[in-house]
């Protein structure tokens, strides 16, 4: 009789994430108009696709370091500000054409899912903030940047951003994540809704995130995404 394998519940729970990510990301970027995609949004500005593109590279940066992380070696940083790095992987791909942006985006979502694979929860939890590295440059990386597409007016489908929004609310609420990360994960969803003008939703969550989270509640009065809610802090901490 062969034995099964036991589940790792955040193993599953990332890769369920990350799955939805890349199809939320097919489906924005595949709607838009081609000359749309390809073109800077305003002078000087990124295209949608060098949107894409950098989502990409940072997920790539996170499967490095997990790869490393997993393998007993030193994880790489770069010491460089945010900006310079951006700056020089958007110039990497600006001239690549979109079904080679989109190859990239496949296969380096299906790497960073097979190295959490590889690392297992227990590698994953021991070593700080690789799950928050993960959100980061999976999931809430996403979020904030259909937030700006969708805001600059080009045709993204407003209401698959909000479907891909809820459905990271359903992941969070069954997923087998650690109670600090999935707290900062609900608290980033909060946000999302509070930013969007969805403030019921955004109070809902703000009170899960605070159970898991606590010390959230000192952080949230310094949020710029939280200012309409600013006044209702102390009651949704209570």
């Amino acid at each position: 009789m062969t034995k099964t394998a036991t589940a790792d519940p955040l193993v599953e729970a990332l890769a369920a994430q990350l799955r939805a990510t890349r199809d939320a990301e097919r489906d924005l970027f595949n709607a838009l108009d081609p000359e749309v995609r390809d073109r800077p949004m305003r002078p000087g500005d990124w295209s949608p696709k060098d949107h894409q593109a950098h989502l990409t590279a940072w997920r790539a940066i996170q499967a490095n370091r997990i790869h490393a992380a997993r393998l007993g070696k030193p994880i790489p940083t770069d010491v460089r500000e945010d900006d310079e790095i951006n700056a020089e992987l958007q110039a990497t791909r600006a001239d690549w054409a979109w079904d080679a942006i989109a190859a990239e985006a496949d296969e380096v979502s299906e790497r960073l899912i097979a190295e959490i694979q590889a690392a297992g929860s227990s590698v994953l939890t021991e070593m700080e903030r690789l799950v928050a590295g993960v959100f980061g440059n999976g999931v809430f990386h996403a979020i904030t940047h259909f937030g700006w597409l969708r805001y600059a007016d080009i045709g993204v489908d407003a209401a698959r951003v909000t479907s891909f929004v809820d459905t990271m609310e359903g992941l969070l609420d069954t997923s087998g994540l650690p109670d600090a990360d999935r707290g900062v994960g609900i608290y980033n969803l909060a946000c999302t809704h509070a930013v969007a003008g969805r403030l019921d939703r955004a109070r809902a969550l703000l009170r899960v995130a605070f159970r898991f989270r606590p010390d959230l509640a000192e952080y949230a009065k310094e949020d710029s995404d939280l200012v309409e809610l600013r006044d209702e802090l102390p009651a949704l901490v209570a």
